[in-house]
């Protein structure tokens, strides 16, 4: 990520901003409304994005950019069941999955919950970067 960036820095205009988004190292939850019912196995999503954090900072130390501005939000996948959560989430992310144990409490949940559907909660981070 410190190449792309820096690569971006030579290629963009002096007007440019360049834009970072991904996850947060934490880990992403399973919920049933506002019930934790279990994590996603992401295998080394939280290293990778703990690195992306890294690369950002060490750019930011070399002093091509400047941040401009830093939003953080809560990301919200829904599926209509756990099923087609896990799935999906299997399906799309990178190395992860749902467990049985997390699939059983959400289950479970969603029993308790009539019209609730499950979702996957993950923080994210947005970083505009300005050329210095």
């Amino acid at each position: 990520m410190v190449d792309a960036l820096r690569r971006a820095h030579r290629m963009m205009t002096l007007d440019g901003i360049v834009v970072d988004l991904h996850p947060t190292a934490s880990a992403s939850a399973i919920e049933v409304g506002e019930q934790v019912t279990g994590h996603v196995d992401a295998a080394d999503a939280q290293r990778r994005h703990a690195a992306a954090d890294a690369a950002l900072a060490a750019v930011l130390e070399t002093g091509l950019f400047v941040v401009e501005q830093v939003v953080a939000f809560t990301f919200y996948t829904y599926g209509d069941t756990i099923d087609e959560l896990r799935d999906y989430i299997e399906e799309n992310w990178r190395n992860a999955r749902v467990d049985e144990t997390t699939v059983s409490r959400t289950r479970d949940a969603l029993s308790r919950a009539p019209g609730v559907r499950p979702r996957s909660r993950e923080r994210i981070v947005v970083t505009t970067l300005r050329r210095a």
